[in-house]
């Protein structure tokens, strides 16, 4: 324990044991002496929580008071949720207790926690269920509870209620008794305070450290406790997993006085309401529906129904539209053995994350495929993944309500033994063993991967519901109707216009989205075998035989504000090893630096270089000029900034010895690789020139020759 409190960084330990056998007494004083002394030597310290009642008989106060750092005294669960409903800290019972446990004590040792949490009673049930402050207020809400008060003698808030024809008992705290025991602990000087439990409390408390004794509310403080805030915090009213959605927000009141007895008290006008989810469906108490998700799959939902049939039980199947639309059989076997069918969206996305419009979309286009193939409707949904399923943000209700707007009832589920994991059929039993009396709906799948697993665990998950005297019943029994009442049959062949128009669109959206795969797919073989054939191409070019050619050569270019770059452009071209007469015309095109006067000043030294301007008209125009001035029938282009090296002409005309050639391409490098559209660039000439054009030259039909570094005979242009 040592070991794994360092790894977590932890300050010690705090023990809460209950129903302790006082006989163990002088053996737990012997334990908890090593133990702290274990937890002391390490720089660590012990808690030890004290509960109230006949749980004290087995601690030694005496023997662990030297030894022991804290006591926590748990002054709150007067009433227990296995108990008859009543207050949870009454002002005799909390004040008593307050004094029993730190009189003759260092009560800077003591640490009193204070609770902020609710109880729901439900007649005849074994257990209340655990609500927060916000779930109590949205109960008397919904339950259209007129007044609740805080008085004396015991100062607890409560309320009762009757749901679905059931009577409920509740008992919470709140601020108003928080600040009432705060004051009762700050006078008898304990050491500190906690609260029971974090994310139940009235959050009223947060701001009511500061009241004084004398509960004198100023001005600022009061409105921070009486008004009831109506919060994102999400709610739940009601028993069972089949939930509707109010997200409704509204403030509420209550009056906060103090009476003759100087204690706190308060009078509930107005209760807040918060988003809420409204449960139905919990069934009787030994009912329990088996559910599965993501089918149907031609493999293992087949074997899912041999087994249900076996054991003559009936299941709902949420079904994805994609894998309905596939195996349209097995939908219509799963309706024609009894078993009930619900939407579980069409591509199965999470719609959490989905625009509004593409949750309608996905609901509707299922329903309506369902439709067709079935002649029936579905009004359950059970929306994918468990982010949808248990909602902690405002965000989250969203699919839920949207489907509810449509007219479906939203399936939740309690019992989640996660075989979609894989973790082994005999965990997958186990965990719905242990899970089984937190609700009434199990959660398995029927497709989505290899179900194996859940094939194996089925019969056994049967036998145990069997043998504890449950009755493995459709969703329609858990609401008390009948299955033409959750999956009512078409009546004629009338379909609403709204759902024919979304799903046909939804229809073209698929088909276009297969189009698209599948012209991806293909394009991407052209490319794959275009470039094969390419590089074979290239692999087989051979040079042609070298021959001499020194036939006069007109060099062109257009020059448009590249003084930086012309001149050494000029000096490469005049450094050419090429033997033959050339003449280099440089078209001027309305350049706004000094080119004409650089390339005046080479003209000077060169009489082979002359230089023509005129107006910005453009690349274009500018080489159709310079084709008009060519004394030569051989033209060579290149652009202002392109470098050739002493052999780059004569290698660039030479192929012309051949009558039969027509133009010559050159190959381009990229001089500059400093950044990374330049190295981009360059990855495209070491392409285009080494594999493309040569590939090309094998099949002779090279249609683009750059104007980079090119050569053609000027008949041929003319």
């Amino acid at each position: 324990m040592l070991s794994t409190l360092d790894d977590a960084k932890a300050a010690g330990v705090v023990i809460d044991w209950e129903q302790i056998d006082p006989a163990y007494k002088k053996d737990i004083t012997a334990f908890l002496d090593k133990f702290t002394d274990a937890l002391h030597y390490d720089d660590k310290q012990l808690w030890l929580c004290v509960q109230p009642g006949q749980d004290l008989d087995y601690i030694d106060f005496e023997e662990l008071s030297d030894n022991i750092d804290r006591y926590v005294a748990l002054l709150f669960d007067e009433t227990s949720d296995i108990d008859s409903p009543g207050p949870l800290g009454s002002r005799p019972w909390f004040e008593g207790w307050l004094h029993v446990l730190l009189e003759n004590t260092d009560t800077k040792q003591w640490i009193v926690a204070l609770g902020s949490y609710g109880y729901d009673w439900t007649a005849g049930a074994k257990k209340a269920e655990l609500i927060s402050f916000p779930e109590a207020m949205s109960r008397a809400s919904y339950a259209e509870i007129a007044a609740a008060t805080v008085t004396g003698p015991g100062y607890n808030p409560s309320f009762s209620y009757t749901d679905a024809d059931k009577e409920h008992a509740v008992s919470f705290l709140d601020v108003v008794t928080f600040l009432n025991q705060l004051r009762e602990v700050r006078d008898a000087k304990a050491g500190g305070i906690a609260v029971y439990r974090l994310g139940t409390e009235d959050t009223a408390i947060w701001d009511s450290f500061n009241v004084p004794a004398d509960f004198a509310l100023d001005n600022k403080t009061r409105p921070l406790l009486e008004v009831l805030r109506g919060t994102d915090t999400i709610t739940d009213v009601g028993d069972g997993e089949i939930v509707s959605v109010d997200e409704t927000r509204s403030d509420g009141m209550r009056t906060i006085a103090v009476d003759g007895e100087h204690y706190l008290t308060a009078e509930y006008t107005k209760f807040p309401q918060f988003p809420t989810l409204y449960h139905q469906g919990a069934g009787d108490e030994h009912q329990v529906a088996i559910t599965f998700d993501d089918g149907p799959d031609p493999e293992w939902t087949p074997q899912i129904l041999d087994i249900l049939k076996t054991h003559n039980a009936k299941a709902a199947f949420f079904l994805v539209g994609a894998n309905a639309e596939k195996y349209p059989a097995l939908v219509r076997r799963i309706v024609n053995e009894g078993h009930e069918i619900g939407n579980h969206t069409y591509y199965h996305p999470n719609l959490a994350l989905c625009w509004p419009e593409h949750i309608r979309l996905e609901l509707n286009a299922t329903q309506l495929l369902l439709e067709t193939i079935t002649g029936r409707a579905t009004t359950l949904f059970r929306p994918p993944y468990a982010a949808d399923t248990s909602p902690s943000r405002i965000s989250e209700l969203t699919p839920l309500n949207i489907a509810q707007d449509l007219g479906y009832l939203v399936v939740l589920e309690n019992i989640d033994p996660q075989d979609w994991a894989k973790p082994g059929a005999d965990i997958i039993v186990q965990r719905v063993k242990q899970q089984r009396r937190d609700g009434s709906i199990i959660l398995l799948h029927d497709a989505g991967g290899d179900r194996a697993q859940t094939v194996e665990a089925l019969p056994r998950i049967l036998d145990y519901l069997y043998a504890r005297g449950d009755s493995v019943v459709p969703l329609s029994t858990l609401l008390g109707t009948s299955r033409d009442g959750v999956m009512p049959p078409l009546q004629g062949s009338g379909r609403s216009l709204s759902r024919v128009v979304s799903g046909t669109g939804f229809h073209i959206y698929h088909v276009v989205e297969e189009f698209l795969w599948a012209f991806m797919i293909v394009a991407t073989a052209l490319v794959v075998v275009r470039t094969l054939v390419v590089i074979w191409l290239a692999s087989r070019f051979r040079r042609r035989e070298q021959r001499e050619f020194a036939e006069p050569v007109s060099i062109m270019m257009a020059a448009y504000n590249e003084g930086k770059v012309i001149t050494a452009t000029l000096e490469a071209l005049r450094t050419t090893d090429y033997r033959g007469e050339f003449e280099i015309i440089v078209i001027d095109d309305g350049s706004r630096d000094d080119t004409a006067a650089q390339v005046e000043e080479m003209a000077r030294r060169d009489q082979r270089i002359r230089l023509f301007r005129q107006e910005n008209r453009g690349k274009a125009r500018a080489l159709q000029r310079a084709l008009l001035l060519a004394r030569h029938g051989i033209i060579v282009f290149l652009d202002a900034d392109t470098h050739f090296q002493p052999d780059t002409l004569r290698q660039l005309v030479q192929p012309f010895a051949d009558e039969s050639v027509g133009a010559v391409s050159g190959h381009a490098k990229v001089g500059n690789l400093r950044t990374f559209i330049a190295r981009c660039q360059a990855l495209e000439y070491t392409c285009g020139f080494n594999l493309d054009r040569r590939a090309y030259t094998r099949w002779n039909c090279i249609t683009v020759v750059p104007g980079a570094v090119s050569a053609m005979r000027k008949a041929r242009i003319d």
